[in-house]
């Protein structure tokens, strides 16, 4: 029995209903994300955690997560879209009230990881029912509404959550998914008649395939949190789970390409139009995220800006890419998809140049311009390298392949933003040493600054050596600011290069997608029938 049907010509107002109660879902976890992600220092005081400590509330969600995408395929046809997005909300609604009511920071992760889990499948089932639901000719023009819903939580998580967090309390920020999750729930679970379950799956569940991907991204995850605190593979327990990770992914790819019935088909990636999707969708999480991770950190470390103000700046990127959205889908019904792309990624890494060249005095008036060319950009990439992607699968395939889809861009950007991270603590201690040698007390330029520093605090401390310590705190503190500057723009325009660069591959794809009814692929082999 085949997962979906053909697509069909018009949609009920029940489907259509549905489909937007699954789009909520989908904005309802990342808004999550995004305003959990803009309160970190009130979760941590609340819980009385460590700085450490409460970056696992963000990396136990994200672990989880991706854990879940690639299974999302798998189990959206044993159990059927209906019952899987129904249990996803339900569980996030308890994971959400267990998170407000956390006793500890370790529950906390605890409840945070099965948050992630629960809503690690809603964009990926959301992805594959336009691709199986609606028709071909729609389905760009729907598409674009979904990325409208996606690229708002960008636009409204910060500010909300910023605003949560000082009218209420950070509790409100897992609150107030409760109600919502809830009520999502119910309507799925009585609207959703999209598919049906495939309930001999469960007669030939890929165990091995299962636990190998587990292993695979729960160690590597946990090597790109954990390296840069623990000076990389200088620790044997970096080293360990790094192989750990590798030899677990080589297995796992071993496993899925010769099983009967593997959980992940990886075989989609045959098709080249979905492998350079996902190459696309990788580059672009990285270009993406890598200057989003870094705004915030420049504006709280150099700038001291508190968390409602970076939430303002940081909200300029989301609304220019709800701007552009209407702009990026007429593109896309109108241009091939090769001019679509490369608009997109030219632009987006003229936006991402702009970004790295910070001084110390950049506030939101510097800052404008280049969040503006970066989401007016993003969203012609992003609906660009979805519809490349996902266009030529055989509808009975698009599960599987969202899911993989959603799971490149997720790792992309893992690993893009913790060899960020890494990048930024190398290149300060190498920019610091720089400085601090045109700066040493025998250059001309130190013996005349020292002195006029020192003076500042004269008034206060007299002519004491206090006077002079504290002239000599503020140059270095003014050394390593600048620094950091200097590390800040040349990961920012290190992206930017990547971004360019990754257009070579842009001859290989075959023009524009289809815009013809696509017909399913032949059904999956049973039991009597595979290949042995």
């Amino acid at each position: 029995m085949s997962d979906v049907s053909e697509t069909k010509p018009t949609l009920s107002l029940r489907d259509t209903v549905a489909f937007i109660a699954m789009c909520c879902g989908m904005y309802m976890a990342l808004v999550n994300i995004q305003i959990v992600n803009s309160s970190f220092k009130e979760i941590q005081g609340g819980l009385a955690a460590g700085p450490d400590q409460v970056s696992w509330v963000l990396t136990a969600a994200l672990i989880a997560e991706v854990i879940m995408i690639p299974l999302s395929g798998w189990l959206s046809r044993l159990a059927s879209t209906r019952w899987l997005f129904s249990a996803c909300t339900g569980a996030f609604a308890l994971a959400s009230l267990g998170c407000a009511n956390a006793w500890n920071i370790e529950s906390m992760i605890v409840f945070r990881a099965l948050q992630g889990f629960s809503g690690g499948a809603l964009m990926p089932l959301v992805f594959a029912t336009v691709y199986t639901v609606y028709p071909a000719k729609k389905q760009t023009r729907v598409m674009t509404i979904v990325s409208f819903c996606a690229v708002t939580s960008m636009a409204v998580g910060p500010t909300v959550g910023g605003w949560i967090t000082e009218i209420l309390s950070w509790q409100w920020l897992f609150l107030i998914s409760v109600p919502i999750a809830l009520i999502l729930m119910v309507l799925s679970a009585t609207l959703i008649d999209f598919d049906k379950p495939e309930t001999d799956l469960a007669r030939h569940i890929d165990y091995a395939g299962i636990a190998l991907a587990a292993i695979c991204v729960i160690t590597l995850l946990v090597v790109l949190e954990e390296g840069r605190r623990q000076d990389w593979f200088e620790s044997g327990t970096i080293i360990t789970l790094a192989v750990v990770s590798a030899v677990s992914g080589y297995l796992f790819l071993w496993r899925e390409l010769t099983c009967r019935h593997p959980v992940v088909d990886l075989r989609v990636f045959r098709n080249r139009d979905f492998a350079l999707g996902c190459f696309y969708i990788s580059v672009f999480g990285a270009v993406l995220y890598i200057p989003l991770f870094l705004l915030p950190l420049y504006l709280a470390r150099v700038r001291a800006i508190d968390t409602f103000e970076i939430g303002t700046i940081v909200v300029v990127l989301g609304c220019s890419m709800i701007a552009s959205t209407p702009i990026a889908g007429a593109m896309l019904r109108y241009m091939r998809r090769r001019t679509t792309l490369l608009i997109g990624f030219v632009g987006l890494a003229i936006g991402t140049w702009m970004q790295g060249q910070l001084t110390a005095e950049y506030g939101f008036a510097e800052l404008v311009l280049p969040q503006v060319v970066r989401g007016l950009a993003s969203q012609i990439c992003w609906l660009s390298v979805v519809t490349l992607a996902l266009s030529p699968i055989p509808t009975d395939q698009v599960k599987n392949a969202s899911a993989l889809f959603n799971l490149v861009m997720r790792l992309g950007a893992a690993v893009a933003i913790a060899l960020a991270n890494s990048a930024i603590e190398v290149l300060g201690r190498v920019h610091y040493a720089r400085i601090a040698e045109t700066v040493t007390a025998g250059q001309a330029a130190a013996a005349s600054v020292l002195p006029r520093m020192s003076g500042i605090f004269h008034g206060i401390y007299g002519d004491s050596p206090t006077a002079d310590q504290a002239g000599l705190a503020v140059l270095i503190a003014t050394v390593e600011r600048e620094a950091l500057i200097r590390s800040f723009n040349q990961v920012t325009q290190a992206t930017a290069v990547i971004c360019l660069v990754s257009l070579v591959m842009l001859p290989l794809l075959r023009g524009r997608g289809s815009m013809v009814a696509r017909k399913p692929g032949p059904p999956p082999p049973t039991s009597d029938s595979a290949p042995k």
